[in-house]
């Protein structure tokens, strides 16, 4: 599930923006809350005037039988035969018409139909009008000021308040995956961040113990599997020395000798990935591709146990990398291995480019839902598999920087390793 725009934003991001929106929305609310009560009190007080005008003119008119005239500039009355009565007036209905413009100017107008006749009692709102608009122009210009100082205050705050969680961050950026024995609990043990401290030293100490029994499990895994595989070396001398007039028996001691130093080298490579060792080549070591993959080839040979497949190489460049001899040989006999296993006739080809090894086959291929699990470890779609073959190719590459990509399809599957 995608995360929305506000969850990928920092903490301090989501501060800063949690504080402008609550400061932000009260200012507005409260802007508009003035305005709407002062809206309402200027309407009841103009009310107010032009209701007394109006009672004021009908007892005129009925005291005095005749036409009683407002001399003021904001406050004027007309009658409906008045001469100078706008036609803009004459044109509303009865009740309380707010701005009305007439002459360039807003009026608040009256209709009324008093025993004496209609009557209009017309106030001026322009100068009303023009301080409001001017209030909002002060009112826009202070709030953004405000919020200008607001996003200033919120930045400091948040520097100040997040400067631990800040710090803390910082500090574990900074750990050296192969330090060992620390400890963060005695550089934030005095403030707020204290348990989380505690709870990273807890999770660093079970660390601690699960890296060091894995060291010791490869140590001792590595020491006890050198003694066995040096027997089986010198046994090899002793059988090629025995069997020199047997060509046949001479074949099968090489493939043992060369097994047993495969796996010699095997176990040392895999005793520096546990270790998380900073993995380099000799001085002057390139490791010959070319020279590489047919001996790999020519050792599977025997696992197609008589399966009509044609195995091929094809070496269109003279492809060497500054890598052990040890690691490339995993890398190029778990993809080779994986072709064989998945073909069942047809043809494998190797092909080496300027920086690429290309392992091509015509095998049954990878569902297409399993194409991303391939590199997982323990994934494995052949029965009685462990999964750990393309995992550790995959991981090895990682550590050197190449790139492995399979594509695969019902025709077959494609290997490349670009290094």
């Amino acid at each position: 599930m995608r995360r929305s725009n506000l969850t990928q934003l920092s903490l301090r991001s989501r501060f800063l923006a949690g504080i402008l929106f609550c400061v932000g929305l009260t200012l507005i609310l409260l802007a508009f809350w003035a305005a709407l009560v002062q809206e309402r009190v200027e309407q009841g007080l103009l009310d107010d005037v032009m209701h007394t005008n109006l009672a004021i003119y009908e007892q005129y008119a009925a005291n005095y039988r005749e036409e009683h005239r407002t001399a003021s500039q904001t406050l004027r009355t007309y009658r409906v035969t008045s001469p100078d009565l706008p036609p803009e007036f004459a044109a509303l209905p009865p009740g309380n018409q707010p701005r009305v413009s007439s002459g360039g100017r807003l009026w608040q107008v009256l209709v009324a139909d008093p025993p004496s006749g209609r009557v209009y009692i017309a106030y001026d709102v322009t100068p009303h009008e023009r301080r409001e608009a001017l209030a909002w122009a002060w009112f826009i210009l202070i709030l953004g000021v405000m919020l200008i100082l607001i996003i200033l205050t919120a930045r400091w705050a948040s520097r100040s308040i997040l400067a631990p969680v800040t710090a803390l961050a910082d500090r574990l950026s900074r750990i050296d995956p192969r330090q060992r024995n620390l400890r963060l609990g005695d550089e934030f043990g005095s403030d707020e961040l204290a348990p989380i401290a505690a709870s990273v030293d807890r999770f660093l100490e079970r660390l601690d113990a699960l890296v060091e029994r894995e060291q010791s499990f490869t140590a001792t895994a590595s020491h006890e599997l050198r003694t066995p595989l040096a027997v089986i070396q010198g046994a090899t001398e002793l059988l090629t020395e025995q069997t020199r007039g047997a060509p046949a028996a001479q074949n099968a001691v090489k493939r043992i000798r060369r097994a047993a130093a495969e796996m010699s080298e095997f176990t040392h490579a895999l005793l520096m990935l546990s270790r998380e060792a900073h993995i380099e080549s000799e001085p002057g070591e390139l490791c010959n591709i070319g020279e590489l993959v047919p001996l790999v080839v020519e050792d599977h040979r025997e696992l197609l146990n008589g399966r009509s497949v044609e195995l091929m190489c094809l070496c269109k460049s003279d492809l060497r990398v500054p890598a052990p001899r040890s690691l490339v040989t995993i890398v190029v006999s778990n993809l080779f291995r994986n072709a064989v296993a998945h073909t069942p006739r047809g043809s494998i080809t190797c092909e080496i480019n300027s920086r690429s090894l290309t392992i091509r086959d015509s095998g049954t291929g990878i569902a297409p839902e399993h194409i991303a699990q391939v590199f997982d470890r323990n994934f494995t779609t052949r029965p009685g598999g462990y999964g750990v073959g393309l995992y550790l190719t995959k991981r090895i590459c990682d550590r050197f920087g190449w790139t492995v990509h399979l594509d695969s399809g019902p025709t077959g599957t494609t290997a490349t390793v670009t290094f």
